[in-house]
């Protein structure tokens, strides 16, 4: 005998079921709302009405300087060669801030020059305050040092006494220190010349006091 199959009620007929697939082939739902799609790569991906990204500065001014902070930040000398800068700094971020290579070349001189003039700013001061301490070493032990007699010591009679401060050492070499001696040295003589010259008028006018004095009392 033979069977025959009937389609259930419950199933969509066949006709629907055909379109269904067609469907999913299509990318649309059975709710009739198209199905997400991958993106493509590239170009296309991005799209050509996205905006190019911002620049992390205001203006060239700003950009320049944030290049210049990189040289400082890496310690680049006043001497450093451009191959060597470029070697340091190229991989940093605010590289890119200098857009060309010309303009990169022109920050690196600007900040070499400035670099320059700070750095004998800095080595004068440090001169400078090496001496005040090598002064005010002398000024309170020499007075006191058995060996020092004005005018009549030399450095290396009055060196034992001096260098067991670390003031002695602030003054780099030896030929300098020698030289800041006699200079004090020289300095202590006019020191007690005009001391003299002042005691000298000082009595002088105290005679001449006392005589006036004397004058109007007889």
């Amino acid at each position: 005998a033979t069977t025959t199959w009937k389609r259930p009620a419950e199933l969509p007929p066949e006709d629907a079921a055909g379109s269904d697939k067609s469907k999913l082939k299509r990318g649309v739902s059975f709710q009739g709302e198209e199905t997400p799609r991958k993106k493509k790569r590239g170009s296309q991906a991005s799209g050509s009405n996205e905006s190019p990204p911002q620049s992390l500065y205001a203006n060239k001014a700003e950009a320049i300087a944030a290049f210049k902070g990189l040289l400082l930040a890496k310690d680049i000398a006043p001497t450093t060669k451009w191959a060597d800068v470029l070697r340091i700094c190229s991989d940093d971020v605010r590289w890119e801030a200098a857009s060309t290579t010309g303009e990169r070349k022109q920050a690196l001189a600007e900040y070499q020059t400035k670099r320059a003039n700070e750095l004998r700013d800095v080595k004068r001061q440090e001169k400078v305050r090496a001496k005040e301490a090598f002064q005010r070493l002398l000024t309170e032990v020499l007075p006191n040092a058995k060996k020092f007699a004005p005018g009549a010591s030399r450095f290396m009679d009055i060196r034992d006494s001096l260098s067991k401060d670390d003031r002695f050492y602030a003054v780099e070499d030896e030929t300098t220190r020698e030289e800041l001696f006699y200079e004090w040295v020289e300095e202590l003589r006019k020191k007690e010349e005009r001391s003299k010259r002042n005691k000298r008028r000082e009595a002088k006018e105290a005679c001449v006091q006392f005589l006036k004095g004397k004058e109007e009392e007889g």
